[in-house]
């Protein structure tokens, strides 16, 4: 139901033009019908276009090969910067002196222990642990330099705080961890 006796007279003589249907000349129809029924594909798609078309193998092997790719940046951006600490005790002369420093830590059930901290980078193969006489004890000594360290042991793949440590500390994401202050000469 249309309602335009309500439109102004140029309004309505606009609208009543628009829905008439245009006037199509029929040779031009008979035209366009004998191309389309003429043509074929090969005429469409022209040399320089078809030598741009890929086989599914070829595309397959470049979107891995983006994919890789982008896998490689995203780790590069992504990937945890390596930890560097600064010392909050003045070095000196004897500061360059490396003291003999023993971990240990008891844990009879374990299968590997290792030691990790800032002196290390973190690196959790850098510093292994050797089970004692007893079976009971992990142990290990290494030279530190006088400052501060947070340190950490990981056992069986787990980190862990020393338990006999005096001072503990949480890093940014939680990660347990323990505080040695080692004194110069």
């Amino acid at each position: 139901m249309r309602n335009d006796d309500s439109l102004p007279p140029g309004l309505r003589r606009a609208v009543d033009t628009l829905r008439e249907e245009p006037e199509v000349r029929q040779e031009w129809m008979d035209g366009v019908v004998q191309a389309a029924a003429t043509q074929r594909l090969e005429d469409v798609a022209s040399p320089e276009v078809r030598r741009w078309a890929l086989r599914p193998s070829v595309a397959i092997a470049a979107g891995l090969m983006f994919a890789a790719l982008g896998s490689g940046i995203t780790y590069a951006v992504m990937r945890p910067a390596p930890v560097t600490t600064t010392s909050p005790v003045a070095t000196d002369s004897s500061a360059r002196d490396k003291a003999p420093v023993r971990f240990s830590l008891v844990a009879p059930s374990a299968v590997s222990v290792t030691l990790v901290g800032d002196f290390n980078g973190w690196n959790p193969t850098a510093v292994p642990m050797r089970r004692s006489a007893s079976g009971d004890t992990w142990e290990v000594e290494i030279g530190l330099a006088p400052g501060r360290y947070t340190y950490a042991f990981v056992v069986d793949g787990h980190l862990a705080r020393d338990p006999s440590a005096a001072e503990s500390a949480h890093d940014d994401f939680g990660a347990p961890s323990s505080v040695l202050l080692v004194k110069g000469s």
